[in-house]
């Protein structure tokens, strides 16, 4: 079964479900109020005809099943909003598949970095970006360690295998990777920085003796009323004063513990989701290494992080109550409640507050692992590259971009070893996406994806790009001195001598001819070290004669158009050699700018 149609066949089957549960909900819905209404009516008659035996006995049979449906209901809406997260991740899948992707919300804009070495110009992330394509993590720590995984990975050749075989043993778990983004779909409250409960939790400082005893000072107020109303001889100003006290202690507990409570409470509606997620993880089996190692990071002699987060859950639901008016000041000013919470808080803090962070790394770990494992998902077919930790090295059957849709993604070819490219062409020939792909494909490469490719092999090397270049007014900075920053950045980095790999479209575009040729051929010679390897798109056909020099390792190859009844058409084939046409003038007449020949 192809990958678009086991999505589908997913769609349509909790499509049904939606459909089945909003039925039941609904009818369920009328028999609340039926029985409501049915239920009054009775009561009411019984009572008008003097029954007052069978008018009690007609409520409470009715007030029974009022709630039992009640009961049922809620299940029933708790399985209907399952359904539709359900039916909106198989959504999610098949607008991958079809290309309507870039709808997705999450594309990731907060992590544009236009002075990243790579991701601003290779689209790793913003609108129409990778992370966009591939992201299915919903929490905080989870979406920031998917941008880790895509913008600064660990390179070395142990932990990129140890991720890939953590990703394929991922791909063929389908509905773990979809039950876990299902969980932070259900719940909007888990995309919340979490950054207070950890340091909370983390903090070393402890509550006092004092404080485990005053939280039951309210018993000393309680026996005081009851010895002087009860005729022991106790004078009623000593409860009063007593009682006074204890108002005291309420306002110095209300300004003592409200920050803690709060930075507690804040994450409320998301520790549901979060318990969820811990359960799902610890519940599944993994033969995987790492992927175990991930899951033991939940457990400790004690208690799983499941069980650590339930507590610590229903504590929150305490200090919902603060946020009652009513009922918070009444509880907090009688029995002194914050006390109460903060103790709670304080127990729970010295059994799992040192472990916390680890708990929700793996959960950043698990999201950021299933979204890469989403491409094997929607393309099988595509392969897990070979690596090695030396030379400089790229080769690629049927290497492709992994954004464009399979039906209009041209396959290219790409054999590089201890040389660089000067790739030619004309206009909308191909030039720019091909260095993307390449780009982009050594991403998914590092953080231990697989790849747009039949067969991908190469070296682990730093990747440097200058592609879209734009001027910043508001710094004074021109289009071209920005790209003079740029390259200068791969310049410096090459002279490090780690291996690396740079990528360049269109070089000193902002200058005229005979400048930017010199400056090209500078920057080129430049990089003609061993430890790089890269490739540049240009117009100018001069830097081709770079590769008949016998001190340089440079090769020519090519991207072409055809013209058919007067109608250009590309193939977006690469070809070895210099490119021999141009289409300027072509499409210059095509917009309404006649030049003469």
């Amino acid at each position: 079964m192809s990958a678009e149609n086991l999505f589908q066949t997913r769609f349509n089957r909790y499509q049904d479900f939606v459909k089945q549960y909003t039925k039941s909900f609904n009818t369920i819905s009328n028999l609340r109020l039926l029985v409501f209404l049915v239920g009054t009516v009775l009561t009411v008659l019984c009572l008008f005809l003097g029954a007052r035996t069978q008018a009690l006995a007609v409520l409470l049979f009715f007030l029974v099943v009022f709630l039992a449906l009640v009961y049922k209901h809620s299940q029933v809406e708790q399985k209907l909003k399952t359904a539709r997260a359900m039916l909106e991740i198989q959504r999610r899948y098949l607008s991958r598949i079809n290309g309507q992707w870039v709808s997705l919300a999450d594309c990731g804009q907060e992590f544009l970095d236009g002075n990243h070495p790579y991701t601003y110009d290779l689209d790793i992330f913003g609108s129409k970006s990778l992370y966009q394509w591939i992201s299915l993590a919903n929490t905080f720590w989870g979406r920031h360690h998917l941008k880790t995984l895509l913008a600064d990975p660990v390179k070395n050749l142990n932990t990129i295998k140890m991720r890939q075989d953590a990703v394929r043993e991922l791909t063929a778990k389908l509905e773990f990777c979809q039950k876990l983004e299902l969980q932070g779909l259900l719940v909007n409250d888990v995309s919340r920085d979490i950054g207070g409960l950890v340091s909370y939790a983390e903090e070393s400082g402890s509550l006092t003796k004092g404080i485990h005893i005053i939280r039951f000072f309210p018993l000393v107020t309680i026996l005081a009323f009851v010895l002087s109303f009860s005729g022991w001889g106790l004078p009623v100003e000593v409860p009063i004063i007593i009682f006074g006290i204890q108002l005291l202690l309420f306002w110095a507990g209300l300004r003592k513990f409200s920050s803690d409570l709060n930075r507690v409470y804040s994450v409320h509606k998301g520790l549901g989701a979060f318990r969820n997620m811990f359960l799902l993880i610890e519940s599944e089996q993994f033969k995987d290494d790492y992927l175990s190692t991930l899951k033991a990071e939940l457990y400790n002699q004690t208690e799983p992080a499941s069980n650590g987060m339930k507590r610590l859950e229903r504590i929150s639901d305490k200090i919902d109550l603060r946020y009652n008016p009513i009922f918070y000041f009444i509880f907090n000013i009688f029995l002194l409640w914050d006390f109460h919470c903060a103790v709670y808080l304080e127990r729970w803090k010295i059994k799992n507050g040192k472990r916390i962070r680890a708990w929700f790394e793996t959960i950043g770990a698990f999201e950021a692992l299933t979204s890469l494992s989403v491409i094997s998902h929607i393309h099988p077919e595509w392969v897990f590259p070979e690596l090695q930790d030396h030379g400089r090295k790229i080769y690629g059957r049927d290497l492709g971009h992994p954004l464009i849709q399979s039906e209009k993604c041209v396959r290219n070819d790409i054999d590089i070893e201890d040389y660089s490219c000067i790739i030619t062409g004309s206009n909308m020939s191909g030039k720019s996406t091909f260095l993307r792909a390449i780009g982009m494909n050594l991403v998914l490469t590092y953080a231990g994806a697989a790849v747009c490719a039949r067969e991908f092999k190469c070296s682990i090397m730093d990747i440097f790009t200058s592609m879209v270049i734009r001027d910043d007014l508001i710094g004074g900075i021109s289009t071209f001195y920005a790209e003079l920053t740029r390259i200068n950045m791969i310049l410096r980095h090459a002279r490090q001598g780690q291996p690396m790999l740079y990528l360049i479209d269109e070089i000193f575009r902002g200058t005229n001819s005979l400048d930017r040729i010199a400056g090209a051929q500078v920057v080129l010679k430049e990089l003609n070290r061993d430890n790089v390897i890269g490739l540049i798109s240009t117009h100018d056909f001069e830097l081709c004669d770079l590769e008949k020099n016998q001190g340089l390792n440079f090769r020519n190859y090519h991207f072409e158009e055809q013209y058919t009844n007067g109608r250009i058409k590309f193939d977006y084939r690469l070809r070895p050699g210099r490119c021999t046409t141009s289409n300027a003038r072509y499409l210059m007449n095509l917009v309404g700018i006649s030049i003469p020949e």
